[in-house]
């Protein structure tokens, strides 16, 4: 649901560009494309009679429980690995699977939920650890309808001291010492305010639905004719003093200052990186614009679409199941706001920081 119009604010005084970052630590994940028509099957066929798939098909199970779709993949050392499925399931009915890793099960009736029609694809992830070398994936459907189509599977594995969860970090987030006054509103006609700011070691974080931001620089998804509350100007701007991208760079929007809660008050400004969590998978993002001081949820639409959340910024977003991370503290800014595998680097950095730290 959309909200009311951004409003540009303090942010923009902040430094955009912060020098001498350290930007040394884990390298960041490795991801790996595996299609689905190139791995063993059984009770299921390769495909292409709808649209939006990539390689050259996908694969259709058979309307049975026990067909399954089983990859080889390859780990160049044991961890801790994002497995996301992109797939599509046009009935109104989930499909589940259970997926299972070298032969053990590590996600049990795992939810490949409808995505409207059989033309449109999302993703889900679950994670899991690999062996160094060869490692098999296997999604096997579980219900009489056998599974959802299947396009391919990403399986992201760390470098340099492995990366970071999705489970592990939403483990050190389960309980709220709340920092904020009061709290926020998810949208603008929601008459009761749920969500606080929390605090831990060297970050806060909220949990909240998300709208989508599609202000900034106008382009084919994000203008006056697909978004009605469209402003062509972001609170933060890039290092070449230009309004950001919101189809292009993942970013969020925080609260404008209030008594609520004032975002500066810990050392959050233009360029924090934020870990933005959602159905099992991590995307970090900065902190790129600001709004409406009673509400909390939004991003842009590139972390929508990475996320495998609608981004349309009328019509998608989701009304719940999102954590934000934001990361506080010296050195959690990233130098280029605009560079985006700047984030991803200093993300992975600061997320193995938190974990050790809370």
């Amino acid at each position: 649901m959309r909200r009311a119009p951004r409003f540009a604010s303090v942010l923009v005084s902040l430094a955009v560009a912060v020098a001498g970052l350290a930007m040394a630590g884990p390298a960041s994940a490795a991801t790996t494309e595996y299609q689905a028509e190139s791995a063993t099957l059984s009770q299921a066929n390769v495909a292409t009679n709808h649209t939006g798939y990539t390689g050259s098909g996908f694969v259709d199970y058979v309307n049975t429980p026990g067909g399954y779709i089983q990859w080889t993949v390859t780990a160049s050392a044991a961890g801790s690995a994002t497995i996301t499925f992109r797939y599509s399931n046009g009935t109104t009915a989930n499909r589940p699977m259970n997926v299972a890793v070298n032969g053990t099960v590590v996600s049990s009736g795992k939810a490949f939920n409808p995505t409207t029609n059989w033309d449109t694809w999302t993703t889900t992830s679950v994670t899991a650890n690999l062996n160094a070398g060869s490692n098999t994936i296997r999604a096997t459907a579980t219900g009489s309808e056998g599974g959802p189509n299947v396009d391919k599977i990403d399986v992201a594995t760390g470098g340099g001291g492995g990366t970071v969860t999705a489970d592990q970090l939403l483990a050190k987030v389960t309980s709220c010492s709340q920092i904020s006054s009061g709290k926020y509103k998810t949208d603008e006609d929601v008459s009761t305010a749920t969500v606080p700011v929390c605090g831990k070691t060297g970050a806060v974080f909220w949990k909240a639905d998300m709208d989508i931001d599609c202000d900034g620089v106008r382009t084919t998804q994000c203008n006056e004719n697909t978004d009605c509350c469209f402003q062509a100007d972001t609170a933060c701007h890039t290092s070449g003093d230009s309004p950001l991208n919101a189809a292009g760079l993942p970013y969020v929007v925080v609260p404008s200052t209030s008594s609520i809660w004032k975002y500066t008050s810990v050392g959050i400004g233009c360029g924090s990186v934020v870990a933005v969590i959602y159905n099992g998978k991590i995307e970090y993002a900065v902190v790129g614009d600001t709004g409406p001081t009673q509400i909390i949820g939004e991003a842009s639409y590139k972390t929508a679409s990475d996320l495998g959340i609608d981004p349309d910024p009328s019509t998608g977003g989701t009304d719940s199941g999102v954590t934000y991370i934001v990361f506080t503290g010296s050195g959690t800014k990233v130098s280029t706001i605009e560079n985006h595998s700047q984030a991803v680097t200093l993300g992975n950095q600061l997320a193995q920081q938190f974990l050790s730290s809370n």
